[in-house]
């Protein structure tokens, strides 16, 4: 290191020595003489750290990839204009691909593959180097939140917005380990998507056998009624209760009017008859009988009327019912038969394979990345302090 400062430092006073030099070379020179313990703490020690962990510590990760898709068929016999606005919007990702996406980078999502895929062991195999493997440069935390951490480490899942597919990339040190991962996710996204499916179709179903039962309980209380109608007026069906009075009604009318009219006959013919006091005694009493039958049907709170307009009012409130209850009973066999169609698939573009070599680390790449971005940082530094001086010693 003192070596390569030095001749560093021999080579700006050359360049120094060589006459006048331009701007550029005086800066040239002045950054090879900068070339101190804050490079080196700056460049030097992260670029060499940088180079010993990828070319000498850093394992291999293997990659596996599934890419799925998650649709309804109601979007797919949408209408003209549900697909214009839908090409508006410039989207066709539906909020069924972000709730898979939300539980496959979820809590709930690592606690199953720690029950039943042995998680820990998985993300922690001694082929793992000690910084990527599971707890990692925390040795000391084996909770489940810094195995949530190592999680999302190794997982990741893209949505396309345009299409709608989604990419799940499962790494591992093992290929083995990466496909079986992969495989279990994609089998709890299945069964995301079959609870959903369960979930609205039995949400469906409630509402419209609620209103089934609803109906029905109305029905059964309107029934109530009646049957206390009926023994409160000691009538098993008031409409043919009422005929009998109304039939008696009339026919005492058509007496009355044929009394009246032998009545004025014999008036004509025989005025001083004694039938005629004993034909006005006979209309006095119809007269008196037809009133008191007209009280019945039509008189105070106890007449036929009463009674038959209540219980003509608890008939028309059942036959409402009824027509209800066949409205949703036939709601809800529509309902069943709609239910029985799956409204949500989740398809499999691309299964999950096995590969046969490790894409992970870029070893070249990530080092190269790293020296670079510690070359700038240097090199802003530099300028900065430079600038400084200069506008300092003017």
């Amino acid at each position: 290191m003192v070596e390569f400062v030095s001749r560093a430092r021999a080579i700006s006073d050359a360049v120094a020595a060589g006459g006048a030099p331009s701007r550029a070379a005086a800066r040239i020179a002045a950054f090879l003489r900068s070339l101190n313990i804050w490079f080196w703490a700056i460049v030097g020690l992260p670029t060499l750290f940088a180079g010993v962990y990828y070319f000498a510590v850093a394992s291999d990760q293997y990659m596996s990839e599934v890419k799925f898709v998650v649709h309804s068929p109601n979007r797919a016999t949408a209408n003209l204009v549900s697909a214009m606005i839908s090409s508006a919007a410039g989207s066709s990702t539906s909020a069924d691909t972000y709730a898979v996406y939300a539980y496959l980078t979820s809590r709930d999502a690592v606690r199953r593959l720690e029950r039943e895929d042995d998680l820990r062991a998985l993300l922690s195999r001694p082929e793992g180097d000690p910084i990527s493997r599971f707890p990692g440069i925390q040795f000391w935390r084996h909770d489940f939140e810094a195995l949530y951490d190592s999680y999302l480490r190794f997982v990741s899942i893209e949505v396309d917005s345009a299409s709608g597919v989604s990419t799940l990339q499962v790494d591992a040190f093992r290929p083995q380990d990466a496909r079986r991962i992969a495989r279990a996710l994609l089998q709890f996204s299945e069964q995301l998507v079959n609870e959903l499916n369960t979930r609205a179709r039995r949400d469906t179903l409630a509402s419209f056998r609620k209103e089934v039962d609803d109906t029905e309980q109305q029905i059964a209380a309107i029934q109530t009624k009646l049957t206390a109608y009926r023994v409160r007026r000691n009538m098993l069906d008031p409409k043919s209760a009422a005929t009998g009075p109304v039939e008696l009604l009339a026919e005492m009318n058509a007496k009355l009017a044929n009394t009246e009219a032998q009545l004025n006959e014999l008036r004509r013919n025989a005025p001083h008859s004694p039938q005629v006091r004993l034909l006005r005694t006979r209309i006095a009493s119809l007269d008196k009988l037809i009133a008191a039958q007209r009280s019945k049907i039509t008189g105070n709170n106890s007449s036929i009327a009463t009674a038959l307009s209540e219980y003509e009012r608890l008939e028309v409130q059942l036959r409402l019912a009824e027509k209800t209850l066949t409205s949703a009973f036939a709601s809800l066999e529509a309902a069943k038969l709609e239910a029985q169609r799956q409204q949500i698939y989740l398809e499999t573009i691309e299964q999950p394979g096995l590969p046969d070599y490790p894409i992970y680390p870029k070893r070249f790449a990530s080092f190269a990345v790293i020296a670079v971005s510690c070359v700038l940082v240097y090199g802003i530094a530099w300028l900065l302090v430079s600038g400084i001086r200069e506008h300092a010693g003017a």
